[in-house]
């Protein structure tokens, strides 16, 4: 709650690969984990916290050297079930990270994406499902440059954020906050 000035909300934490993220839609949708350690808060309630398009996006990755590196996004959203939870984002992206979930020019951006899991295909990828292949859910284009639900400690776990991080044996934790601006 203290970083950069306070007021923010988790949506999604990872420290140690206890919880799965594997997970079917109904999971996403209501959430899933223990908040203190290992969460998805659900897109139900990430949905009602940024409706109004009025909310910031904090993500940071722990790297296993213990290093921590973050990026800030000025707007986002994410609309309701009826709209697959679309994701919405803007700038400006400021960070030690560096942009990879927006201005993407692999053609990998996340604004405009809907939510995918293994049992509900809404990716932009013809040719199979991103959450089959990737193992997790989230706002697959075709498919990602940044994805914080690969499986925890793991080669499958590809490019939990490209080029800086490609494997998900690089990662000790991840972490998603939003706050009203």
């Amino acid at each position: 709650m203290e970083t950069l000035d306070g007021g923010w909300t988790v949506i999604q934490k990872r420290v140690d690969g206890s919880v799965g993220f594997d997970r079917i839609w109904t999971d996403y949708k209501n959430g899933f984990g223990v908040p203190d350690q290992e969460v998805w808060i659900g897109n139900d309630v990430i949905h009602q916290l940024t409706k109004g398009n009025d909310s910031s996006l904090y993500v940071s990755i722990t790297q296993v050297d213990g290093t921590t590196l973050f990026e800030l996004y000025g707007r986002f959203s994410v609309s309701d079930e009826a709209e697959n939870y679309q994701l919405f984002m803007d700038g400006p992206a400021i960070g030690t990270l560096g942009d990879r979930m927006l201005n993407v020019s692999s053609g990998d951006t996340l604004s405009g994406m809907f939510f995918t899991t293994p049992d509900r295909d809404n990716d932009r990828n013809p040719v199979g499902s991103c959450a089959v292949r990737n193992r997790g859910g989230w706002w697959f284009n075709y498919c990602h440059d940044a994805y914080f639900n690969g499986p925890w400690g793991s080669t499958i776990w590809s490019q939990p954020w490209f080029p800086l991080i490609v494997d998900g044996r690089d990662v000790r934790g991840t972490l998603m906050m939003v706050k009203r601006v």
